[in-house]
């Protein structure tokens, strides 16, 4: 049987570098990591910008001309960019779309090419529950992760006929280790939100130490690897499933005050 080829997008830390190094204990396996700069110590590490799609083609070319093929694309690299939709500006929310799905799009552009011409691949994305359900005090970031739950939809439906699979892991807070890097303050904090938003970016980090374990997102991609046709959501969590339950179930105005309660956020704030 053939090794499979497996591209990992954003392994400098916390998931990345945690699924890249699990990946590669199987023999069965081979394992490319990236980030923006260069490993000189990893000869399967390559070098990428995902804001850049010349950058992403470059990096599928080179897999391509050591390996003859490829197999899977698993699309990590982004951020979790904080703040009140007030407080982030224009460029801040530009920067989140950039990263965070645009990102992920150039890497499917450079992809898919390849993938119909073997007439086979896996799409892996990282989104998020913050992909299905927003949260305050993360609108650009729920944008990112909305507008890629969307576009991969279709995508997904596109290709499946082509025996081509495209699956995006769905969960709440990682314990990746590495949430204090991941987590992006505004530049500029407004004194209306901005007590509300630390509070928030607080229990965040609190919340994600007693995460999800950096084990089972490993187990849940090693899963996808191993199906011959993968389900296209994974969700991922207890967290995940409850909330979307109760966003289902529960009359409007009653959820979002479940949430905001749950941040410290008061229901009703006097001007």
């Amino acid at each position: 049987m053939k090794k499979q080829i497996i591209l990992i997008t954003g392994t400098s830390r916390g998931i990345g570098k945690y699924i890249l190094n699990e990946l590669r204990k199987n023999p069965a396996l081979i394992v490319y990591g990236s980030s923006r700069k260069k490993d000189p110590s990893d000869q399967l590490h390559i070098a990428i910008d995902v804001t850049n799609p010349e950058s992403c083609s470059r990096a599928v070319e080179k897999i391509l001309a050591e390996q003859g093929r490829l197999d899977v694309l698993l699309n990590n690299a982004g951020s979790h960019l904080t703040g009140a939709s007030e407080e982030t500006s224009l460029s801040e929310i530009d920067g989140q779309m950039k990263l965070n799905f645009y990102g992920a799009i150039h890497m499917i552009k450079a992809v898919t090419p390849v993938f119909l011409e073997q007439k086979s691949g896996k799409i892996i994305n990282m989104s998020s529950l913050g992909g299905l359900l927003s949260l305050p005090y993360t609108s650009s970031y729920n944008a990112s992760k909305f507008a890629l739950e969307g576009y991969t939809e279709s995508l997904r439906m596109e290709l499946l006929p082509l025996e081509i699979y495209v699956s995006n892991l769905e969960s709440a807070y990682i314990n990746s280790g590495t949430i204090d890097q991941s987590i992006v303050a505004p530049a500029k904090d407004h004194p209306l939100f901005s007590n509300f938003r630390k509070k928030m970016h607080d229990k965040m980090m609190n919340d994600s130490a007693k995460g999800i374990p950096l084990s089972k997102i490993a187990k849940v991609i090693t899963q996808i690897l191993y199906s011959r046709k993968p389900k296209f959501r994974y969700k991922v969590g207890r967290m995940t499933k409850t909330l979307l339950f109760l966003n289902f179930i529960l009359p409007e105005r009653v959820f979002q005050n479940i949430v905001l309660k749950s941040f410290e956020i008061p229901t009703k704030i006097n001007l």
